[in-house]
Formats: structure tokens, sequence, C-alpha cells
């Protein structure tokens, strides 16, 4: 089970990087945004938790 959950998170990553690659500049934008409130270092919240990684991974998905 603790392989699993730890693939599942590998693989999310993956994708995110993959999607980092083709976002476009309102997605960069929007990110950047979402940042500026978030991602304040205290550990609540990364990069990877952006709610709009799932609209560009699933654009990307074939």
């Amino acid at each position: 089970m603790k392989n699993e959950k730890t693939e599942a998170q590998i693989a999310r990553y993956e994708r995110i990087i993959k999607a980092a690659t083709v976002m476009t500049d309102q997605e960069k934008f929007s990110l950047a945004e979402w940042e500026k409130i978030h991602v304040t270092g205290n550990g609540d919240f990364g990069t990877s938790d952006w709610p709009g990684w799932e609209t560009v991974i699933l654009r990307i998905s074939h």
C-alpha cells in the first residue's frame, strides 16, 4: 500500500513537470498569482498544490 501511494505521488509529479513545459501564458500567470497567496513558506502549500494543474494535465493527456 505504501509503495502504491509513493508511486502515485511520483507519477503526479511527473505529470506536473510535463504540464509545466506546455503551459499557456495565462496558465503561467494564474499559477504565479496563486503562488503569491498560497505558497508562503509555512509548508501548507507548494506549487504542486495549484488547482490548475488538473486542467493542464487533462489538455495534454491522450
